[in-house]
């Protein structure tokens, strides 16, 4: 069973990290391989499980219950507040592929540390072939060397990328760009770092580097002395002032579009209904989502609900930060301090690629490794 688990966990890593949103393949009218992947993993977990080849302890165990205890409470306050059947399934749809945590964090020792060093070599590996195609596109772009309509009219087929009327885009996969900036960053491989940087800068996203920011900021905390953590906050700053000069006016659409959700949200949370929230299926501004996820949390599950959604990403990540840490768990808990963090700005943290970051954080827990 090992050696089926270890094929599946790295064709598994591959298409989440390569796969972004896992709709790539949607003009070909192909179904996405996600889903295949989701159902095999369920059928292992199976197998692993009545084979004996399963291992869980219980603080792992507490902390999956933990983390699947949101959406649960979301349909139960939904529930409560006779909200609509099929509107509170779309609120939980997404959560529902936090199943695949049973198979990826009840993998037993050998197949654990697989899977960390798998997933942080997919990173490095996508992070260096992304961010080289892409500052070779926004080269030729500029240069006058590509047809940028064809290339627009090709990649809008699909829903991953999104483009800035530079001709900039950032693609779903590209949140990886973030975690690979942070892995390279603390294995101190500064040319690649730089690589990744400089690619995430040029998509023009600023929640994304800016979150990627922060997490490396304190992964420097932890390994580096207090003058090169002043030369690299000055570095940071600078580069955040620059790409906010680059994407200028443009970036007044969406923040307005977030300043009409937080007045909405604010103005609607008065008594019992801030602390329990309005449940799964109720909506904002007439929308079942919004971009700013622990906005929408506060909004449908109160501060009950940001409390179980933040408690998750405190344990996995609060021994790390302040006691201590191997390279690795550091790698990985910074990954899932960003996963967080970027979600203020877009909805990242329980999509597939959000949800497998956790599954590696509860893994590099379970030892140090």
């Amino acid at each position: 069973m090992n050696k089926i688990n270890r094929i599946f966990i790295l064709l598994l890593t591959i298409e989440i990290v390569f796969g972004g949103g896992g709709r790539l393949l949607d003009p070909l009218g192909i179904p996405p391989f996600r889903y295949v992947f989701f159902g095999l993993a369920l059928v292992l977990f199976a197998l692993n499980a009545i084979t004996f080849n399963a291992r869980a302890n219980s603080k792992t165990l507490l902390t999956l219950f933990s983390i699947l205890a949101l959406p649960i409470y979301g349909c139960l306050a939904g529930a409560i507040n006779g909200n609509e059947l099929g509107e509170m399934a779309f609120d939980f749809q997404p959560y529902i592929y936090m199943l695949i945590l049973f198979y990826l964090c009840t993998l037993n020792e050998t197949l654990t540390e697989y899977s960390l060093a798998t997933f942080i070599k997919v990173v490095k590996v996508f992070s260096v072939i992304a961010s080289t195609v892409y500052i070779l596109y926004i080269i030729m772009l500029k240069g006058g060397l590509i047809n940028w309509i064809s290339i627009y009219n090709t990649l809008s087929l699909t829903s991953e990328f999104f483009f800035r009327p530079s001709g900039a885009f950032f693609s779903k996969s590209f949140f990886f760009l973030g975690i690979g900036a942070i892995f390279f960053f603390i294995e101190k491989r500064y040319v690649f770092f730089a690589l990744t940087v400089v690619a995430l800068f040029l998509t023009e996203t600023r929640g994304v580097f800016l979150f990627s920011g922060i997490a490396m900021m304190l992964a420097s905390f932890r390994i580096n002395g207090a003058l090169k953590n002043l030369i690299y906050i000055g570095l940071a700053v600078t580069a955040g002032f620059a790409l906010m000069v680059i994407v200028g006016g443009r970036a007044g659409d969406s923040d307005s579009v977030r300043l009409q959700d937080y007045t909405f949200v604010i103005n609607s949370m008065e008594g019992l209904v801030s602390i329990f929230g309005h449940g799964f299926g109720a909506q904002i501004l007439d929308r079942g989502r919004i971009e700013v996820v622990p906005l929408e949390l506060f909004y449908k599950t109160g501060a009950l609900g940001l409390i179980l959604s933040a408690l998750p990403v405190l344990i996995l990540s609060i021994g790390t930060i302040l006691k201590s840490y191997t390279t690795r768990k550091l790698q990985i808990v910074c990954a899932l301090i960003f996963s967080a963090g970027v979600s203020i700005t877009n909805p990242f943290l329980y999509t597939p690629m959000g949800i497998f970051v956790i599954a590696m954080a509860i893994n590099s827990n379970k030892k140090s490794y």
